[in-house]
């Protein structure tokens, strides 16, 4: 037990400070704050003198010191938070500047490419072409152009293609849907009107290669539509699904399993935890165990496209590996907080795509929300039990009476399980609800429902779908065996979205802009134990910025 005097100097620590100050997760935050300024001025015309009103609120934490120790580890936590933030805005601003950066090539000419992404439509079918040659001359950049259905189904990724057309160049940073992260990522500034095309050759990729043959194998293997969602789920491809079917599975709230995320990267890194924890693998070296999951995951994230959810969920997965190996606790917003930076640093603008924003949302939101949430769960699970007579309540009457500890039973062990499973959904919810009607405009009515049935039969599942998709593809002569468990799990799965409308139990109609959605996270904020701020300051801040949230919306929707 602390001494008195060891109490009191745990209590002023916590008072002299006004947040726990976590670099790598605040490193994270200002670099997005840079990159984000460089957006405003850079986009929007915002003059950079607005930086020196944001200085104040870089110093606030500096009032909250009460020693010169901590004084200059104040100063410290500012250097490094600026610099992040520095780092941030030149990082945007040079992406932004190579993006512009490009010679005028309108015009009539041969191009010569390869498929790196194929989108089938109805009729058409769209292109994206990487390695372009413009006549003799070698172009950085992507080039899109839209073909028949009916050529394109020769075409297969990392073909050649030997085109005859109009080029038109687009630099332009915004269209009308807003900024264009994903195109500036990629740097798709070209599209091409063609006239003719031709197949010009093949070129190997291992990971298109891979994708390829996998997708292939599920679609001799299944029936269409549970072919189309299978390769959805797998690689988040989901140009095969029937569009009405799509928007279906949208408003039941369950789209999140096709944009292959943490969900996806998390069940297959709890197989690989498996495989190495519980068979004989075990007996390896932790760096070598390390590795080869490192590898498997990193693998898998290349077949999808090293896309930034999937890229934020391994480095997720193996900061907390290697910190499980070294017998050390990761902590989970600096896990967090170190993806963003890998990712940001990698593709700044990548913080204004969408999936980007609602993967590192719902992470914070359970990390922030999901302990209170259950909190309350069982709380109201307990009270409801105490009040219902069963064995296992008598049990623990009699135990108690003999002073003997009792497990925690099978009951006990359930209800942990779901509550904990229905407070990591509902975090999640409650965090991606304003940019899921900001960016969507609605909000499904059956998502906790829902979710609650796919995601623990998903999370099961997942890996078994996947190596069932290797295994078929390594066996193709048996690949109808091989994945008919599969095409019947998806097959009855999806009857309840070919039988019932979910449109009808959507909340839509609704708007919410930024004016908005920055009072509801603040109220957010100022319920969870991330400020060191007392009740009497937490309540009234948590109140106004829920009256400033519900003003901004009866404003906007009235």
């Amino acid at each position: 037990m602390p001494s008195k005097k060891e109490k009191t100097s745990v209590t002023i620590e916590k008072q002299d400070r006004l947040f726990n100050f976590r670099p790598i997760f605040f490193a994270a935050v200002f670099l997005s704050f840079g990159i984000f300024f460089a957006y405003l001025h850079i986009i929007k015309g915002v003059s950079a003198r607005w930086l020196l009103c944001l200085l104040p609120c870089a110093a606030t934490p500096i009032f909250f010191c009460c020693s010169w120790e901590r004084f200059f580890k104040c100063l410290l936590e500012i250097l490094i938070v600026g610099m992040a933030f520095l780092c941030g805005f030149c990082a945007f601003s040079t992406q932004l500047s190579n993006f512009s950066n490009v010679e005028n090539y309108n015009g009539t000419t041969i191009v010569i490419g390869r498929v790196v992404e194929k989108r089938k439509y109805q009729e058409v079918t769209e292109l994206i072409l990487d390695d372009l040659r413009f006549g003799d001359i070698e172009v950085d950049g992507r080039l899109n152009t839209y073909l028949s259905t009916t050529f394109c189904d020769t075409v297969e990724l990392s073909d050649r293609l030997l085109l005859n057309g109009r080029i038109e160049v687009d630099i332009a940073h915004e269209d009308e849907n807003g900024f264009r992260a994903n195109d500036v990522k990629e740097k798709l500034r070209y599209y091409l009107r063609a006239d003719a095309v031709t197949l010009a050759g093949h070129e190997f990729d291992l990971f298109l290669f891979l994708r390829t043959q996998l997708q292939k194998t599920i679609a001799l293997g299944m029936d269409e539509t549970p072919a189309a969602v299978m390769t959805a789920v797998l690689f988040g491809d989901r140009s095969g699904i029937e569009l009405g079917l799509y928007d279906n599975i949208r408003m039941g709230g369950i789209a999140h399993i096709f944009a292959v995320s943490g969900l996806h990267v998390g069940a297959f890194f709890a197989f690989c935890l498996l495989l190495f924890n519980k068979t004989g693998l075990r007996r390896l070296p932790k760096a070598v165990r390390f590795l080869s999951v490192a590898f498997i995951l990193l693998f898998y994230a290349g077949i999808c496209g090293f896309s930034s959810s999937v890229l934020r969920a391994t480095v997720m997965c193996l900061v907390g590996y290697a910190g499980s190996l070294l017998l050390t606790r990761i902590d989970a917003l600096e896990s967090v907080g170190l993806a963003a930076i890998v990712i940001l640093l990698l593709t700044p603008s990548a913080l204004f795509e969408v999936g980007f924003q609602l993967s590192f949302t719902a992470c914070l939101g359970i990390i922030l929300f999901s302990k209170p949430i259950r909190q309350v769960c069982d709380e109201a699970c307990l009270w409801i039990v105490n009040r219902l007579p069963h064995k296992e309540t008598e049990a623990k009457r009699l135990a108690e009476e003999k002073g003997d500890t009792l497990p925690i039973g099978v009951l006990g062990s359930i209800r942990r399980k779901v509550t904990s499973f229905l407070s990591v959904t509902i975090a999640a919810q409650i965090a991606t609800s304003p940019l899921l009607l900001y960016y969507y405009g609605y909000l499904s009515g059956w998502t906790l429902l829902l979710n609650c049935v796919f995601v623990p039969i998903f999370t099961c599942a997942f890996s078994l779908f996947l190596l069932s998709a290797v295994l078929a593809t390594l066996l193709p002569f048996f690949a109808v065996g091989i994945l008919y468990v599969s095409n019947v799990v998806w097959t009855l799965l999806l009857l309840l979205f070919q039988t019932a409308d979910f449109t009808n139990f959507a909340i839509s109609g609704l708007r919410i802009n930024v004016f908005a959605i920055i009072p509801y996270y603040a109220a957010c904020l100022f319920i969870t134990d991330k400020f060191n701020l007392s009740k009497s300051w937490k309540i009234p801040l948590f109140f106004v910025s829920v009256l400033a949230f519900v003003a901004g919306m009866v404003a906007l929707n009235l």
